[in-house]
């Protein structure tokens, strides 16, 4: 079994230390400081924008920049459909989703007036 435990630098440990503070006077401009909505919204763009900046430098933030980079690269390898094969497609669901509603009605209703007339209120 592998051991996947987190290491934390003191570094990342400052940074996260950081975020938790600026949460808590986020929350406390919030909540106890009797402001205005725009001011309440201010307050928590600038906390998001200082949580995003500061893990930016933590080691798990250059970790997700390296693995966001990496899913680019391979999103840019993925072999799209053309216009024609999507709409090609979307015709053929589209008509087989009729065509099974259709035969699912049809023996809903059949079964429908079966049970009526066995049960003599059809």
């Amino acid at each position: 079994m592998s051991d996947n435990k987190i290491q934390y630098t003191a570094k990342d440990n400052l940074i996260l230390m950081g975020v938790g503070a600026l949460t808590l006077v986020a929350i406390y401009a919030s909540y106890f400081l009797v402001t205005s909505t725009p001011v309440q919204a201010m307050v928590w763009i600038g906390w998001f924008m200082s949580f995003l900046t500061l893990g930016y430098f933590s080691s798990k933030g250059k970790d997700f920049i390296v693995f966001f980079n990496e899913s680019k690269i391979e999103l840019q390898k993925v072999t799209w459909p053309s216009r024609q094969e999507t709409v090609q497609t979307t015709t053929i669901v589209l008509i087989m989703v009729s065509v099974t509603g259709f035969i699912l009605w049809a023996i809903d209703s059949l079964m429908m007036s079966l049970v009526a007339k066995i049960t003599h209120l059809g």
